[in-house]
C-alpha cells in the first residue's frame, strides 16, 4: 500500500466524518484529488465506504466467541454462508489449529447471549464435531462494525429457528432474533 493511501486511511480511521476539503488541506492537495484517491481505494476494494461503528460498552452488549470443529470443508462453507446472515454475528473466520471455525456474536444481555450460544448458535448445528464458547466483553477496540438490521416480516431466523417455538423466548429469557418480527430488543 502506498504511504499516501495509508496516511489517508489512518486519518479516516481517526475521523471518518472529515470533509474532503479538510482532508485535502491536511495533505496539501485539492478535495478533488482526495475524492479520486478514495474512489480508487474503494474500487480496488482496499477499503469500503466509511460507516458508523457501535460501542459495545455504551450499549451494554455481551460477547460470545465460538470456536468449532466442523466435520468437512463443504459443511464449513455452508455454515459460514448461513451465519454471515445472522444479525448477531459480526465476525466469521476459517482458522487452523484445534478448530476450523471462529465466530464472534453479541447479545443485549446475558440471558439472550446464553440462548444464542445454546439454542441457535453454530455449535447447535449439524456437522459440528466439538465446540468451545467463551463469554466476555470487548476491551479494544472500543467501537466495532456491527451491522444493525431492521426486522422484516419473517418468522424464522436466518439460521432456521422460529423464536416463538423456543422455550427460552417464551420464558422471556431471550429477546429473539433482530431479523424477525418477534424481536423484543432495542437494537
Amino acid at each position: 500500500m502506498k504511504d499516501k493511501d495509508k496516511k489517508l486511511i489512518i486519518e479516516l480511521q481517526r475521523n471518518g466524518r472529515a470533509s474532503l476539503t479538510d482532508l485535502g488541506d491536511k495533505f496539501g492537495v485539492s478535495h478533488v484529488a482526495i475524492k479520486k484517491r478514495l474512489e480508487k481505494l474503494i474500487n480496488q476494494k482496499k477499503i469500503v465506504k466509511v460507516s458508523p461503528q457501535i460501542s459495545f460498552s455504551k450499549l451494554g452488549l455481551r460477547l460470545a466467541s465460538i470456536n468449532a470443529e466442523v466435520e468437512s470443508y463443504d459443511k464449513l462453507r455452508e455454515l459460514m454462508k448461513v451465519f454471515k446472515q445472522c444479525p448477531r454475528v459480526f465476525f466469521v473466520a476459517n482458522v487452523t489449529g484445534k478448530y476450523n471455525l471462529l465466530v464472534l456474536m453479541y447479545a443485549e444481555d446475558i440471558d439472550t447471549l446464553r440462548s444464542i450460544v445454546d439454542v441457535c448458535s453454530i455449535r447447535a448445528q449439524k456437522g459440528i464435531r466439538k465446540s468451545e464458547v467463551s463469554i466476555g466483553e470487548i476491551i479494544y477496540p472500543e467501537y466495532v462494525p456491527i451491522e444493525l438490521s431492521l426486522p422484516d416480516n419473517r418468522e424464522v431466523t436466518p439460521c432456521g429457528v422460529n423464536c416463538v417455538n423456543c422455550d427460552r423466548f417464551t420464558q422471556e429469557k431471550c429477546l429473539g432474533c433482530p431479523a424477525t418480527v418477534n424481536y423484543r430488543g432495542e437494537l
